[in-house]
């Protein structure tokens, strides 16, 4: 659906006062800062939470353009962005005044003698003066539209009672017309061009969760404690995902002596090492009477184990057998040397970073995935001093903001349910419009529904939709989830691909071609390098169910394998600084630090193969962007669980090229015998009998399946002949007889390699996904 244009229709201040009361602007109290919140509402997923004053909250449906509540308490902001407890959502507690129990349609429209139901078109909002403006198109099959404005108060009577206000301005509405509203006020007329009403608000009974809501669902306390703890963050009922299933902990544990002692402690402490490397995070706020009933639950759990048939894998002992070292099976511990590290966050400014981009002036926007939902505009940037940041909050209440372009000098940021375009109209510095560019693609008030990323190549603007994960067996997934969408400059959107689980980075290389990163999961075996093509079917089955069962996936450009070099990849980035200049970055939240791709294309088709980069950083990062002046700005985000690396939930951060290029492989490429691996430096003879002696190389494929992520299948020693050296020195080639297509080549270098200059490796590993073979010279373009 087109989006028409959008008018602010903020009335002069003398008319805002009439439709307030007898209150002024300087006398209103809001009660919470942001005070219009974007977010899921009682399991509704397209919402506006107006704090209006501290006896009365507003909540507007806007997908209907209608008030569906009036209260007084608080809006509980449960929900990953919000307390890191990652099933819930926000919700409104308190005594209800009015609730929205209409059934039929919301607008009614009384034009040219007949009642008939127009199209309802959420147009955004506008914050000026402490108040706030509501904008709606109505649209009929006839081409007819009109134009509506709201304007919501509350004021409080000389008896103490609160009174709702509500201004309507339709400047455009045909004399003899009428329109008709049903909402939380029942029925509103609208017959003239301005229209103002009055209502008070008694309670009528105490608000309550809906029965749809997990705090209705888990009466029992242990389930309930599991829930409102986080421990369903990374743990379902029957099947493994990030941790352990609770059945598979039920069984684990059952009728053990001290069993139940030992696993309060163990919930309370945190750790590793039972049930694989992912640490479980400490829980010392959690009383031990609520983990005994957590674990009381989890104990009743306890299925009855069948004889299964343990598939043995062979042992690759030489791979097995190394020491782990930074760089070597183990995570690097320093910043890339090509690169320095400028601290330039103010302590006091602590950014879970949703996205990152840069003003035409040079200042840069960091928006973030918190409470407050903000964008923040950081200036004095090129100081290179945390003291001398400035940092101003230019917009807030957004909804889980995970994608932002700057497009000309034009702000675009990507909302859980909106792509909205950020305007300043009175130049005063601060975003007082939200317009919503395109408010359509499909949305439920599932809590893992996260919108990511926001690319912009030749008019369109891209984004990545991720899917619902706690549906129950009857509810499907919406049809817009799990793609790649693409959103015109009229807000009309189109789907590109399908088959996605959780995409959360996107970008485009030097040559404008669109990448983006996929995170593990059910029927994704392990994470993802991938490059956007319409109509493509990327793996993940979770949006088909058991429809098209013979629909083939496409494989990535490079397989990221779980643990070992990606476990939540971020943004991809286009490398800007010879000699890695065209090569692809992209940040790592739970892995940590920055991984580096580089890419080439067999028979047409990308395929290519990762490094560790670089390490040292504050955070976990989730989105990188370049500096006019080709610096690289990193932003750290976390929670609690798996997203985050070692506890750390916020970072921001600067890497500035200083040219100091380490001796490392730069690229590996396909040849028509095995691989070619280049080098930044060159070697001599002794370094090729060295890697001759030294190099270990396997070969495994994936297999996508309903489990949580998948097993090395077909894992096996790769034998490799004699290795030669190219006429500059810096290319070894190793011919690879055995190596098959569809498969990731993992090659380590051994560690006291050196180049003719006498320089350690910064790194001896390296993952080809080597997608096909490559029969002779002519198949490379």
């Amino acid at each position: 659906m087109a989006l028409r244009p959008f008018f602010p229709f903020m009335l002069p201040l003398l008319i805002l006062l009439t439709f307030g009361g007898c209150q002024t602007v300087e006398e209103i109290e809001r009660p919470r800062d942001p005070w219009a919140i974007r977010s899921v509402l009682d399991q509704r997923p397209r919402m506006l939470t107006l704090a209006m004053h501290p006896e009365v909250y507003l909540a507007y449906e806007l997908s209907q353009g209608s008030l569906y509540k009036a209260w007084k308490g608080d809006i509980a902001l449960n929900g990953a962005a919000f307390n890191n407890l990652k099933t819930i959502q926000p919700s409104s507690v308190g005594i209800t005044y009015l609730v929205d129990s209409s059934q039929g349609p919301t607008w009614q429209w009384f034009h040219q003698g007949a009642l008939q139901s127009p199209d309802y078109i959420y147009l955004g909002y506008h914050i000026q003066h402490n108040r706030i403006e509501l904008n709606y198109r109505l649209h009929l099959s006839s081409g007819d539209d009109i134009f509506v404005t709201e304007y919501p108060e509350i004021s409080i009577k000389a008896d103490g009672v609160p009174q709702l206000e509500r201004g309507f301005a339709i400047p455009n509405l045909p004399k003899g017309d009428t329109l008709y509203l049903y909402d939380a006020c029942t029925q509103i007329k609208l017959d003239g061009q301005k229209v103002y009403l009055q209502k008070e608000l008694v309670p009528t009974l105490p608000s309550k969760f809906p029965k749809s809501s997990p705090e209705y669902k888990l009466s029992n306390r242990g389930r309930y404690w599991l829930e409102k703890s986080g421990c369903n963050t990374c743990h379902e009922e029957e099947i493994k995902t990030i941790g352990p299933g609770y059945q598979a902990i039920a069984t684990k544990y059952q009728g053990q002596k001290d069993q139940q002692a030992y696993l309060v402690q163990k919930v309370k402490s945190g750790g590793s090492g039972v049930w694989g490397e992912v640490a479980m995070p400490p829980h010392p706020q959690l009383s031990e009477t609520n983990i005994g009933e957590m674990l009381q639950y989890i104990l009743s759990l306890r299925k009855e184990e069948r004889a299964s048939k343990k598939v043995s894998q062979k042992s690759l002992t030489k791979v097995a057998e190394r020491q782990k070292s930074p760089g070597w099976a183990a995570p690097l511990d320093k910043v890339h040397p090509a690169f320095d590290l400028v601290e330039i966050r103010p302590e006091s400014f602590q950014p879970r970073v949703g996205a990152l981009d840069f003003l035409p002036n040079g200042n840069l926007l960091v928006s973030t995935w918190d409470s407050v939902g903000a964008v923040y505009e950081l200036s004095n940037l090129e100081a290179n001093d945390p003291a001398q940041t400035q940092v101003k909050r230019i917009a807030s209440g957004l909804a889980e903001p995970l994608g932002m372009k700057v497009v000309g000098d034009e702000i675009y940021v990507l909302q859980k349910q909106e792509l909205t375009h950020l305007e300043d109209q009175d130049r005063d510095g601060f975003i007082d419009t939200y317009q919503a560019l395109c408010a359509d693609f499909g949305v439920t008030a599932d809590f893992h529904e996260f919108s990511y990323g926001l690319e912009y190549i030749n008019g369109f603007f891209y984004a990545n939709l991720g899917l619902a994960m706690r549906l129950m067996g009857h509810e499907n997934q919406h049809p817009d989830r799990g793609r790649t969408i693409r959103i015109d400059q009229e807000g009309n959107y189109e789907w590109v691909n399908h088959g996605l689980r959780q995409p959360n980075g996107i970008g485009k290389n030097l040559e404008g071609e669109l990448f983006l990163t996929e995170n593990q999961g059910r029927w994704v075996p392990a994470c993802k390098v991938i490059h956007v093509q319409a109509g493509a079917f990327e793996g993940c089955r979770l949006s088909l169910k058991d429809s098209l069962p013979d629909l083939p996936m496409r494989l990535p450009a490079v397989w990221l394998p779980q643990d070992e070099i990606g476990n939540s990849p971020g943004n991809p980035l286009p490398m800007l600084h010879s000699p890695y200049r065209g090569q692809m970055l992209h940040g790592e939240v739970t892995h940590g630090g920055i991984k580096r791709v580089f890419l080439e294309k067999i028979n047409g088709a990308y395929q290519g193969c990762v490094f560790r980069f670089s390490q040292g950083l504050e955070a976990g990062i989730n989105r990188m962007v370049w500096s006019p002046d080709s610096s690289l700005y990193v932003g750290g985000v976390g929670m609690n669980g798996n997203w985050g690396w070692k506890g750390k939930q916020y970072g921001l951060q600067k890497l500035q090229f200083n040219g100091s290029i380490p001796f490392e492989m730069l690229a590996v490429r396909a040849t028509a015998g095995g691989i070619s691996i280049e080098f930044t430096e060159e070697l001599d003879e002794q370094a090729i009998s060295l890697l001759q002696r030294k190099t270990l190389i396997q070969q495994w494929r994936y297999q996508a399946t309903p489990r949580y992520g998948g097993s090395k299948l077909d894992l096996e020693d790769l034998p490799f002949g004699p290795l030669s050296l190219s006429k500059d020195k810096k290319t070894v080639s190793v011919p690879l007889p055995n190596r098959k297509a569809n498969r990731v080549i993992y090659m380590v270098l051994p560690e006291e390699l050196t180049s003719i200059k006498g320089r350690k490796l910064w790194t001896g590993e390296v993952w080809y996904t080597m997608n096909q073979l490559v029969n002779s010279p002519h198949t490379i373009n």
